[in-house]
């Protein structure tokens, strides 16, 4: 071997390192913060889990119920309420000792007022689709083969989340090299961002983790479209599975498998329209590993709920109604403030996430404030790079457009839906605040979102230093870091976590 050809060898190892580095990192990271918060969680914690129960004895959920009494005999020893609450509410100023550490005897009265508290939540999550949690009632199966009993147990199907950041971190890796394997800050930074990103839906158990990994899957797949002219029987079933693994995981999916779609059919379009068989044959079988488990769950999901998805009876046990079709335009989102608010809302939790602590969101304005303009600027930069002056490859532009296109389509799709419903008296959204912000809804989309975010900050400093993208990158997580451990360090004080075992 030459010496160029050993030193790229080397160079090549060094970043497989890296990146394995950074996996590590980024499940470290999780497992950490999911031990410090204690169960159940303000963002449907305790849903997810009536569910994850329910698939654990192969038992598909039929309509909105109570919560099982299975569940409850979990909820009631260790759900704390330091998530809701504050201290002033308890006697003596100070929140009681989890029931857990407590004779079960001596605190039957107090026992008997939780269950009943608990008992009367309906789970308005049992029409979701079932991947995740299938997938996390087998991961229960296993904790609990391996001899984690109680709390131990509970947390185990959280640290799930450790295992599926870090495929995401590689994921997002693999996604950077293909399209531009010359360009080390999209190389690099890509996986970066990923590793250290601070939504807090990876600290507790909810379907909205796996979604970066389906779709992170399906937006490889095609890549590999947009890179061939003759599609395989492999990648058009891997494709298909793919789709039909991101809808199954959660319905918000819906717009980035819409728009996988749109891109791939555009590619083929040329030689669908010129009759090749080969081509025909590809996208068909794309079409039937897609459309069969998709179908599977539609024709239950009517079954059992009366509509496609299962929305019609959610919808109206929330209290929403729908708007005619003129009364959407009147929505304040159309106002530049409006926008804004739903902006700034909307990309502050994707960003941080959506957990409360003492009653109050975990969250710091400085970086909130940060995190809501940055994206913009940076979306709008990624957007002006798409230019054919900018130095990019055909596929490169088409790529990294695909990338900031799936996102912005993300956005809308909440849009669409904040503009359509009087949301009566529900809580979040309002009346008051009639947006659909939870930013967790586009966790889908993390692949994408670092891959034009990074991107859009190589543009802008294109001509002042190569090396320059990767500094700000690395301070830019410095930040992240600093600010997540400052909003979620009152969390390990809890006597309810993992850590007072």
């Amino acid at each position: 071997m030459n010496v160029s050809g050993e030193s790229r060898a080397w160079a090549n190892r060094n970043e497989s390192v890296l990146i394995l580095l950074l996996c590590v990192a980024a499940a470290i990271r999780v497992l950490i913060f999911s031990a410090a918060f204690p169960f159940f969680s303000n963002i449907d914690e305790d849903l997810h889990f009536d569910l994850v129960t329910q698939y654990s004895h192969a038992r598909l959920p039929q309509s909105f119920a109570r919560l099982q009494e299975e569940t409850l005999n979990w909820i009631v020893p260790y759900a704390s309420p330091e998530f809701l609450f504050t201290a002033d509410r308890f006697p003596e100023g100070k929140f009681p000792s989890p029931i857990w550490k407590q004779s079960w005897s001596q605190i039957e009265p107090e026992i008997a007022v939780t269950r009943a508290a608990w008992s009367s939540e309906v789970n308005f999550e049992s029409s979701q689709p079932p991947l995740y949690y299938t997938l996390a009632s087998l991961w229960w199966w296993i904790g609990k083969h391996v001899g984690l009993t109680g709390l131990q147990s509970l947390y185990w199907i959280r640290f799930l989340n450790g295992l599926l950041i870090a495929l995401m971190v590689l994921l997002g890796y693999v996604i950077a090299r293909s399209i531009a394997p010359k360009r080390v800050e999209l190389r690099l930074g890509v996986p970066l961002l990923l590793a250290f990103f601070p939504q807090n839906i990876f600290y507790a158990m909810n379907n909205d983790v796996l979604s970066p990994v389906c779709f992170g899957a399906l937006f490889l797949c095609g890549l590999q479209w947009l890179r061939t002219n003759r599609p395989t029987f492999l990648l058009s079933a891997l494709t298909g599975l793919a789709i039909a693994a991101t809808y199954l995981t959660k319905l918000s999916n819906l717009p980035l498998v819409v728009m996988a779609l749109v891109a791939i059919i555009a590619k083929l379009a040329p030689s669908i329209r010129q009759k090749s068989k080969t081509t025909l044959l590809a996208f068909v079988t794309l079409i039937l590993c897609a459309a069969i488990p998709i179908g599977s769950w539609i024709v239950w999901t009517k079954y059992q709920f009366g509509d496609l998805t299962g929305s019609a009876t959610k919808i109206t046990l929330l209290g929403w109604t729908h708007k005619p079709f003129v009364g959407w335009w009147h929505h304040p989102i159309f106002t530049l403030r409006g926008f804004w608010v739903f902006w700034w809302n909307l990309i502050a939790s994707f960003w941080r996430g959506e957990v409360k602590w003492h009653g109050q969101l975990l969250n710091c304005p400085v970086a909130d404030d940060f995190y809501t303009i940055s994206t913009l600027v940076l979306l709008g930069a990624a957007l002006l790079g798409l230019r054919k002056k900018a130095g990019l490859s055909t596929f490169e532009r088409q790529a990294i457009a695909i990338a900031a296109l799936s996102f912005i389509a993300a956005v809308g799709f909440l849009a669409l839906l904040s503009i359509q419903f009087d949301f009566g008296n529900c809580i979040n959204p309002s009346r008051a605040h009639p947006y659909f912000t939870s930013g967790r809804l586009l966790s889908g989309a993390l692949i994408p979102f670092a891959l034009f975010y990074v991107y859009g900050i190589s543009w802008i400093l294109r001509r002042i230093n190569s090396a320059l993208p990767i500094l700000v990158l690395g301070v830019l997580v410095m930040f992240v870091i600093t600010s997540e451990i400052k909003i979620n360090r009152a969390a390990f004080e809890s006597e309810h976590n993992w850590f007072h075992l």
